[in-house]
């Protein structure tokens, strides 16, 4: 069991170093970054750091942790939304003890003593909407299971702009939400991305990101 404890922390740290590589050698000083599931902005951190002159961009639903965001990070425009495939009013999920594993979903192995949850309305967007014709270097999506209906609100902005995209596809995650486990793999390839895990294992086929277990934090690269 600690042997398995292990693994998940350096599996989990490797993947810390691999993000802020890509970070590193995908955004220039002036370069745009979106944070889709900012929590309390450890990753935004680093791309404001890398990136500080670009215009940055985060999405935060809670509305204690998007203010947290707004006053940390003053020079990012923080907008208090969940994303997805359409526009609406959803419930959410807030583990107030456990906030990172809080989605429009429960999570089901989350009990009401460990994550003190609380049900709280938000508004979705989608980030075609919200991005406008703004051209973004990365997009991070970290939405707890929710990614692949991000991904498919935000067909325009990838087709069009081809930034580079760091999202996390947990199979148990996405099946939550009745997702595929390859359903990511495909919507990306079909505009012109090639999948890798963040720390550079890939390409994935269709088959292998399906089948894939342990890896946590996903790379889409255009297919340039």
């Amino acid at each position: 069991m600690l042997g398995a404890i292990d693994a998940e922390a350096r599996l989990a740290l490797r993947e810390d170093v691999a993000i802020e590589a890509i970070l590193a050698s995908s955004l220039k000083g002036d370069s745009m970054y979106v944070d889709v599931g900012a929590n309390r902005g450890q990753l935004l951190r680093e791309a404001v750091r890398i990136a500080p002159h670009g215009r940055h961009i985060a999405f935060e639903p809670i509305p204690g942790l998007a203010a947290g965001v707004s006053r940390e990070f003053p020079g990012v425009e923080c907008r208090a939304l969940a994303l997805g495939a359409h526009k609406e009013t959803r419930s959410f999920c807030h583990f107030t003890r456990l906030d990172g594993w809080s989605g429009l979903r429960r999570h089901p192995s989350i009990s009401d003593s460990q994550g003190g949850p609380v049900l709280i309305d938000v508004e979705v967007s989608t980030l075609d909407a919200e991005m406008a014709d703004m051209r973004p270097s990365v997009v991070k999506i970290d939405v707890e299971g929710a990614e692949l209906a991000v991904l498919e609100g935000a067909r325009s902005v990838l087709a069009r702009a081809q930034p580079v995209v760091i999202f996390e596809h947990v199979r148990e995650a996405a099946a939550m939400y009745g997702d595929a486990p390859d359903a990511p793999w495909e919507l990306l390839t079909e505009l012109g991305y090639r999948i890798f895990s963040v720390t550079g294992d890939g390409p994935f086929t269709r088959s292998r990101f399906g089948a894939a277990k342990g890896i946590v934090n996903w790379l889409a690269a255009p297919d340039a």
